[in-house]
């Protein structure tokens, strides 16, 4: 699935969602901040209303304005209490802050009640006339402290963002797993149509390679006949010309050989083998067409590395591979080492040619695909369908002027 797909289908509405979720979260929290702030205003009307009973017994009974507010400040909710005379003047008052009371100690306006900032937070203020029994009447002002109920909701506060802050990464993770396993699938998909494709283009080479070695090899037969009949009858000087002719004609054959080959399937009969006994006989089998080459290749091969293997199919895969290197270059050397990865062994071939580009790294297994002048661009495929046969992969890397490698990889013995 392409970035702008998933961007579109699944991230815009799981953002949109959890937007959603954080404007009732928040809009959640206002709501239960305006319950608590009404609930804790009718409790401290209450809480008014019942110590003004009691501070109006005790200010009957001739007790001190300072005293009886010592004996109502024991409720550790009450921040502040302050009792004010009829003209609002205060005559004693008492706080649990230092000291500190947040109103004027000459007079309370009428305006001074709600909600008061102070150095402890938020608190509650509310103001209940008092009246005595010798008809003397009083204001009582109390703060109620709201410590409590912000903590509780600086709690959920943290609650929530936690809590969205665990969506936002289980959507990532989700999001990202949904879109790793898409995109394998879109991969597995593309993998499966080149493969179609490679079959039926090989169907189409097949049988039409199939149907040329069949009408050459039939007059390439007669030819080769007539030849031989021609060598016994000719005279000695035309003997050079006819041998030339029967040279022409094996070459002619071994070609379509070759393009035989590459339309048969590939059935390996395997059998346990030792790597370097089938990298010295490819080695060997290059030396025979080019003798010079087997003395630029260097093999280093671990201990005891071996393959379940068809011996001819795998030492003709690794000389196409070898053959390749050598032509890259007729001077630079060549090393191939091997080394067992897990239970697979894996092989490099390295040259020190000019390299390829990327272009031709894509292309270079091909069948008839070749950068040489005289290649036919059947090695390669060759070395590739062998083996692929024995359950193995071969991949080519390379840069321009850095030389090529070849890599591959076949299950161990």
């Amino acid at each position: 699935m392409k970035r702008r797909n998933a961007l579109l289908f699944f991230v815009i509405p799981f953002l949109g969602v959890f937007v959603f979720f954080s404007l009732a979260t928040v809009l959640q929290h206002r709501d239960l901040k305006v319950r608590t702030e009404a609930l804790v205003r009718g409790q401290l009307a209450a809480t008014v209303g019942i110590l003004g009973k009691t501070v109006s017994r005790f200010l009957d009974e001739a007790m001190p304005p300072e005293a009886v507010l010592d004996t109502i400040l024991s409720d550790e909710e009450i921040y502040f209490v302050a009792l004010l005379d009829e003209k609002n003047v205060v005559l004693a008052w008492n706080s649990r802050f230092e000291g500190y009371l947040p109103i004027s100690e000459s007079q309370v306006r009428d305006d001074e009640t709600g909600i008061i900032e102070s150095p402890a937070g938020r608190i509650f203020s509310e103001r209940a006339a008092v009246t005595t029994a010798g008809g003397r009447r009083y204001h009582l002002y109390l703060g109620y402290a709201l410590t409590g109920m912000e903590q509780m909701i600086a709690q959920s506060r943290r609650t929530s963002l936690l809590l969205s802050g665990l969506i936002l990464a289980l959507g990532a993770i989700f999001f990202r797993g949904l879109y790793q396993v898409q995109s394998r699938f879109l991969a597995k998909s593309r993998e499966a149509e080149a493969e179609r494709l490679e079959k039926e283009r090989f169907r189409e080479i097949s049988a039409f390679t199939a149907g040329v070695a069949h009408e050459i090899k039939n007059p390439l037969n007669s030819l080769a006949l007539v030849l031989e009949l021609l060598g016994r009858k000719a005279p000695p000087e035309t003997k050079g010309d006819i041998n030339l002719g029967k040279a022409q004609v094996r070459t002619i054959a071994r070609i379509v050989d070759r393009f035989s080959r590459v339309v048969k399937v590939v059935r390996p009969d395997v059998e346990p083998l030792p790597l370097d006994i089938l990298l010295r006989q490819a080695v060997e089998s290059l030396s025979a067409e080019s003798p010079a080459a087997s003395s630029r290749i260097g093999i280093e091969a671990g201990p005891g590395l071996a393959l379940n293997a068809d011996r001819d199919l795998l030492v003709q895969a690794l000389l196409n591979i070898l053959k390749n290197a050598v032509e890259a270059s007729e001077t630079a050397p060549i090393r191939v080492s091997a080394r067992r990865a897990g239970d697979r062994v894996e092989v490099v071939i390295r040259d020190e040619g000019p390299g390829f580009p990327a272009e031709t790294a894509a292309r270079i297994f091909e069948p008839f695909y070749s950068t040489k002048g005289k290649g036919m661009g059947i090695g390669l495929y060759l070395a590739k369908k062998i083996i692929e046969a024995h359950g193995g992969t071969i991949e080519a890397r390379s840069r321009d002027g850095e030389g090529a490698e070849f890599r591959v990889d076949l299950p161990g013995a």
